[in-house]
């Protein structure tokens, strides 16, 4: 049985990091990924399935991603560049044929990442002087799948829960979205998923779903 919650944080995190924040960082239950537009992490209430404080390397990350999808992860624990993962393990049973086997350990090769500031980062998202405030509840996101990714899209005024969120872009606005960049980081997001939606002072978006997972990105700004 493949790890799929984390199989899937991977693949959408190693397509939106970037340098300088190059990597997926880990900060005791936290994993996180940016490209200082765009962030996507997750929360785990299971301190012991993801646990210590480093950075994985996009080399290291995409193996762990690989293995995620092939088998059930027990446990990802990071300390500065080291990466140890628990991962369980087949048997051949000849009246059953393949069975789930024992947790086996595995030491990824240590490949050099510079860490980020994953608390400073996080704390952004919930600073109140940045004038947080949540706009709306299950959006719909249907203009953002029928657009060219080349395009660009602005917050509808007023905003209902269940409603549209995003009309093109006009030239007056004063904050506007790439298609593209929304796309990839809602892939971080079950199709069914039911997100919160906030918005501070500055044109930052951030999506929810409820069970730890946020994606986070900033506006194009008009300068007068």
């Amino acid at each position: 049985m493949p790890s799929t919650e984390l199989a899937n944080f991977l693949r959408v995190a190693l397509e939106i990091q970037a340098t300088p924040f190059a990597g997926v960082h880990v900060d005791d239950g936290v994993i996180l990924a940016t490209d200082g537009v765009m962030l996507v992490t997750k929360k785990f209430d299971d301190k012991v399935f993801l646990r210590g404080r480093g950075s994985i390397s996009p080399k290291a990350a995409r193996v762990l991603a690989a293995l995620a999808e092939e088998t059930w992860i027990g446990s990802v624990a990071v300390v500065g560049n080291r990466v140890t993962v628990t991962a369980r393990s087949t048997r051949y049973e000849e009246k059953i044929g393949e069975v789930a086997g024992e947790y086996c350990e595995v030491n990824l090769p240590d490949f050099h990442c510079p860490r980020a500031p994953v608390a400073r980062m996080l704390g952004v998202l919930t600073d109140e002087s940045r004038g947080w405030q949540q706009i709306v509840e299950n959006p719909n996101l249907k203009a953002l799948k029928e657009m060219s990714a080349r395009d660009y899209v602005a917050l509808i005024d007023n905003p209902r829960n269940g409603g549209e969120l995003f009309r093109p872009k006009e030239i007056d606005d004063p904050h506007w979205y790439s298609v593209a960049q929304l796309r990839r980081g809602l892939r971080l997001f079950g199709a069914r998923a039911r997100l919160s939606v906030r918005r501070n002072d500055k044109g930052w978006l951030a999506f929810e779903d409820g069970y730890g997972h946020t994606f986070a990105v900033t506006p194009f700004v008009k300068h007068n």
